[in-house]
């Protein structure tokens, strides 16, 4: 309905789930992104690592040679003892580094020995201390050399320096299988990474501020056309409400006709026959007492025909609320079945109830108004038997409700009437007013209870009441029990 679609609008309605999406995908696509982020940044560095390792490598074997050959060869070949405390010593290896490393962007040289002390360094304050425990010198000394990136603070920025830190074996060259020969040292080599290292943080910062911008637009597109939307469609269910108020208008309108035209359908004959009856009593100066008595009986039954045409209209147009409370609906189908007993015996009406085996059946409802429900069903049973037959009432607990069904062997009703029974000013019945049934399910569903009727043409019709169960007071328990 338009009301339903224009609630829901207003608290995201048809678009809650689109919403949902939304929100659900920017969500993904943020996880994502950073994941993505995370996942460039890693490959980055590594790559950033291996290629500051395949440098190192490079630069740590052309200098193992270049001091293999510029200094500790000659030093062996002259039996000289290698001893870097001396000066003349010390200061051609040292030109022969500095030498070496002219221009490129090297932080630091340190050799280590195998008793793992700083036998040079370009950091001068390092020479002749011991290297701090470090598995990576242990695996150069071994033969394995290896790269590591380390941080380390700087007063200049903020985000300090990157430095990657190369261990790699210093051996003797032994003609084309330099790397097979003795390892009498380990060179480290520190490289400054920094620039390269901002220039990737740079690149991956760019990557997600893109995805996150793109993200943001996005969601914000979506948003608005969503907004739009809502406002259209809040715009058309305004109009659609109209539209059905007027229609329930025009509906109420039309029912209103409807009910004025019955009644006065039904109010003429009864009218007609009383005037007419009391048109011959007043011409007769002397009537005979049995054409008085007949005349008389006439108006009084039109009289009470018209009083139960107008209690059938004021029950359908002024329904009341039920006063709940526990009740035995025994005793409304007997004060039903005590009330029409003159019925059931005129018509030759054979009465049956079903034996409960010891159950109490207590509903919660309005004791008058079931009594009313219950009569208005017993005499559309009745006037569905015109010769005669039999009507039964069955009552069992289903769970937490009662059920009564009440079955009558009349004349059944179509099968393309059962949809329209409960439609007021719906009957087949000539002198009906078509509410009876209309007011037992309007009683009914204000109790809280479902009413539906089975039938075939011909074989009777079985009308079923569900009612909410009660708990049993302490009288309806004794008149149970009795």
């Amino acid at each position: 309905m338009a009301l339903d679609a224009f609630a829901a609008g207003k608290g995201g309605g048809p678009f809650r789930l689109l919403k949902y999406f939304i929100v659900s995908g920017f969500v993904v696509i943020a996880v994502v992104t950073a994941l993505l982020g995370a996942f460039l940044y890693s490959k980055s560095v590594e790559a950033l690592l291996q290629s500051a390792e395949n440098y190192a490598r490079l630069l740590a074997e052309n200098l193992n040679y270049n001091i293999y050959a510029g200094f500790y060869a000659p030093l062996k070949a002259r039996e000289i003892p290698m001893d870097l405390r001396k000066w003349d010593q010390f200061g051609a290896l040292d030109s022969l580094i500095k030498d070496f490393t002219y221009g490129l962007k090297i932080q630091r040289i340190k050799i280590i020995d195998r008793q793992k002390t700083i036998i040079y360094s370009t950091e001068y304050d390092l020479i002749g201390k011991e290297e701090p425990r470090n598995s990576a010198v242990d695996e150069a000394l071994s033969g394995r050399d290896s790269t590591h990136i380390r941080q380390e603070k700087a007063e200049t920025h903020w985000y300090g320096k990157r430095l990657t830190e190369t261990y790699y074996p210093l051996r003797e060259v032994t003609g084309n299988y330099w790397m097979l020969g003795t390892i009498y040292g380990v060179i480290q080599i520190t490289q400054d990474v920094t620039d390269q290292y901002v220039t990737v943080q740079r690149s991956i910062m760019v990557v997600i501020v893109v995805a996150a911008g793109l993200m943001v637009f996005l969601f914000i597109t979506l948003t608005l056309i969503v907004r739009r939307g809502e406002r259209i469609l809040m715009l058309r269910a305004r109009e659609q409400k109209q539209l059905e108020e007027q229609l329930q208008q025009s509906e109420k309108l039309a029912s209103i006709g409807q009910m004025v035209a019955t009644i006065a359908h039904e109010i003429r004959n009864p009218l007609g026959i009383v005037r007419s009856s009391a048109e011959v009593l007043a011409k007769k100066t002397n009537p005979e007492p049995a054409r008085v008595q007949k005349l008389s009986g006439i108006i009084v039954e039109e009289a009470t025909r018209l009083s139960s045409i107008l209690t059938d209209f004021l029950d359908f147009a002024r329904p009341r609320s039920p006063s709940t409370q526990a009740i035995d609906v025994r005793d409304a189908i007997s004060r039903v079945r005590d009330n029409l007993g003159q019925e059931i015996t005129t018509r030759g009406i054979e009465w049956k109830d079903r034996q409960l085996n010891g159950f109490t059946p207590i509903v919660l409802g309005d004791q008058d108004l079931l009594y009313q429900a219950f009569l208005n069903i017993a005499i559309n049973a009745f006037d569905a038997m015109e010769n005669g037959g039999v009507f039964a009432t069955s009552v069992k607990r289903e769970d937490s409700r009662v059920r009564i069904d009440f079955s009558d062997t009349g004349h059944g009703i179509k099968e393309n009437d059962l949809q329209k029974i409960f439609t007021p000013f719906f009957t087949t019945h000539e002198m009906g007013t078509g509410l009876g049934l209309s007011v037992v399910h309007n009683i009914i569903t204000a109790h809280c209870g479902e009413i539906t009727v089975t039938s075939k043409e011909g074989e009777g019709a079985v009308f079923s009441i569900l009612l909410p169960a009660g708990e049993p007071t302490p009288a309806s328990s004794s008149r149970g029990s009795a």
